[in-house]
């Protein structure tokens, strides 16, 4: 049985974004009821993209995605025919047509994650959330400037009593970066978390809203929201809290700002 959609050029260009968006997370994209929910290459982070406003309910399994994509991009002047099949998927433009083979499931590097599959890996509780702060767009494009210019993997998260500090530091210590400071949190702790940059390079339009939970004695899953376009984007992560007496030298947000946040308080 056959599924036909008409995607206009504004939004097969949305599509476009959102599959780019991934391509260096994921082999393959396996798309179900329209929803794409499933673990990196790294298993690092699981990313949940809402794609329904664009590909209805569709089951749309797409491997090698990044071979795919540049094909794809060949028909994005003009308006696109989806055509999902049995065995084949046909992406039609106004002149030129693509198709595909649709591979055999089982065999996909990324598998979609069900709902069930999906709680079962962890429950994010409020009574559980150590915090939630809103990282404007700017502050998350310098972040990804600081990822790539300072080639660091993590970004720490410093708990300092009741205040969330966000800095980078690179591997020899030698270059630091203190992001954002002053975020209130549910919880005194005094340690730190190291939370991978993956949710801080992917392409995406508005602020950002970071989540950090801590769901199991020092286990935290940290979610993060936001959107391409009309396309919600939440990307999840575990994380370790450690406490600063464990020898890590990144526990240092500046006395200066200590001072800032212990004033605006009183």
């Amino acid at each position: 049985m056959e599924k036909e959609i008409i995607l206009k050029n504004h939004d097969f260009l949305n599509f476009l974004r959102c599959l780019s968006a991934v391509k260096d997370l994921f082999n393959d994209a396996d798309i179900r009821g329209g929803v794409l929910r499933q673990k990196s290459n790294d298993k690092a982070n699981i990313v949940e993209m809402d794609l329904t406003s664009l590909i209805s309910d569709s089951d749309l399994p797409l491997s090698d995605l990044k071979s795919k994509l540049p094909l794809l991009k060949g028909l994005s002047r003009h308006d696109v025919q989806l055509t999902i099949a049995d065995e084949e998927v046909y992406f039609s433009g106004k002149r030129s047509s693509l198709r595909f083979k649709n591979p055999i499931r089982d065999f996909m590097g990324n598998k979609f994650l069900s709902e069930e599959e999906f709680f079962k890996l962890f429950t994010l509780r409020e009574e559980d959330l150590l915090f939630e702060h809103v990282v404007k767009k700017d502050i998350s494009d310098f972040m990804k400037v600081i990822a790539g210019q300072l080639s660091v993997t993590s970004f720490q998260i410093l708990f300092h009593g009741n205040v969330v500090f966000i800095t980078a530091s690179t591997l020899k210590k030698d270059g630091y970066s203190e992001i954002e400071s002053g975020i209130p949190t549910q919880k005194s702790l005094k340690c730190f978390s190291n939370v991978v940059n993956t949710p801080f390079l992917l392409d995406h339009d508005r602020n950002m809203l970071f989540k950090m939970y801590n769901v199991q004695e020092t286990v935290c899953v940290s979610k993060f929201t936001s959107s391409i376009r009309n396309v919600v984007m939440d990307v999840y992560g575990r994380s370790q809290l450690i406490n600063e007496d464990e020898g890590e030298e990144c526990f240092n947000p500046s006395k200066e700002a200590i001072d800032q946040d212990v004033t605006e308080k009183e």
